[in-house]
């Protein structure tokens, strides 16, 4: 029962991490590339790449460890008789156990010491994990509905998805690890190093922003009884949860840049392309969004009592797959207009998803 409360909830967090670390894998090690065992040799003999290492996973790990760490979903479980050791030991486990990418490369790479450092890693990982912040509250004020949407989108983000947003930081910066090595890597300058900068970071952040659209979508819908007895426009609505989107995308596609110059030096096409994209993939994520709509439109549902029945897990389970489906197939769009077109896909990317956004 401890296992399906704390470590399944645990599991579903790191999944995430799982997947955008083994796209990263996928791009950076190979027959002729990378092995596992330079990227640990260059982290213990260069203490700055060991620190970046570190903390990058850290943040990438955080959210899973705070549930086993934490233990809120079986705290019911407390009241009953049952032994006190054993959870302790399982939380232990769970907490190496599901940091598998990050326990492989150190195995394969530095063996028993390489474990030595994951365990250790772990250890502050947990301590930091445990820690509960304490935040003020107050009223808000806002002027204008617009202003009213986006800042309730935002609050959204922070109350709801701020360990998404903190495993997003330590994907953002992978992928622009990633992206920074490829171009290096290939001695791309100019255009070309901007299409493949812009594509692999692209690619890369699909599973740093799939978290925050998902409650920035149920964010959307909650507001639709207010928005309509408000009296406030179905276009208005969509321009905050675009621009809600955008800063989703924008700000982890900037985090990404800043590691990329830390691998390459980025040019002023490579910036350009990649705000580009990020721009063009929030208007074409918004789209995929705001078309769950679609059918409750057609039979005006308005009510709050309506709006409850996508609470349902299979709903809920629907919308994540949109939202799923939408950042991959935008992500997908880029990469091939940046591919068949070069830097001229960028206008042809951005005006094809501003006609998709406002069709």
């Amino acid at each position: 029962m401890f296992v399906r409360a704390v470590v399944v909830p645990a599991g579903r967090r790191a999944a995430p991490a799982w997947l955008g670390c083994s796209l990263i894998a996928g791009l950076v090690f190979g027959k002729n590339a990378m092995q596992p065992r330079d990227v640990t040799t260059l982290a213990q003999n260069n203490l700055a790449i060991g620190l970046v290492l570190a903390m990058t996973w850290a943040v990438i790990y955080l959210p899973a460890a705070r549930v086993l760490v934490r233990a809120d979903g079986a705290a019911f479980l407390r009241s009953l008789p049952s032994p006190r050791l054993l959870p302790a030991l399982v939380v232990g486990v769970a907490l190496v156990g599901l940091q598998l990418p990050w326990l492989a490369l150190w195995l394969i790479g530095a063996h028993l010491r390489g474990l030595a450092i994951v365990v250790a890693l772990t250890i502050v990982i947990a301590l930091v994990a445990a820690w509960r912040p304490r935040f003020r509250t107050r009223a808000p004020v806002w002027r204008g509905s617009f202003a009213a949407l986006r800042s309730i989108h935002g609050r959204a983000l922070l109350r709801r998805a701020g360990d998404s947003l903190l495993r997003g930081v330590g994907l953002a910066i992978l992928a622009g690890c990633a992206g920074g090595l490829f171009v290096r890597n290939n001695e791309l300058a100019g255009a070309p190093a901007a299409v493949m900068g812009a594509s692999v970071i692209a690619v890369v952040l699909v599973p740093a922003q799939v978290g925050p659209l998902i409650v920035l979508l149920e964010s959307h819908r909650a507001t639709t009884w207010l928005a309509q007895s408000l009296g406030i426009s179905p276009t208005t609505r969509t321009v905050a949860l675009a621009a809600a989107v955008a800063s989703v995308h924008v700000g982890s596609t900037a985090i990404a840049l800043v590691a990329f110059s830390v691998i390459a030096h980025p040019n002023a096409s490579v910036v350009l392309a990649a705000i580009v994209v990020a721009v063009g993939s929030s208007l074409g994520c918004t789209r995929a969004l705001v078309g769950t709509e679609s059918a409750d439109s057609s039979r005006g549902d308005s009510t709050r009592a309506d709006s409850a029945r996508y609470e349902t897990s299979r709903d809920t389970a629907r919308l994540a797959t949109r939202a799923v489906m939408g950042a991959v197939l935008v992500a997908a769009a880029a990469v091939v207009a940046l591919g068949t077109l070069g830097l001229g896909g960028l206008a042809a990317f951005l005006a094809t998803m501003t006609f998709v956004l406002v069709r």
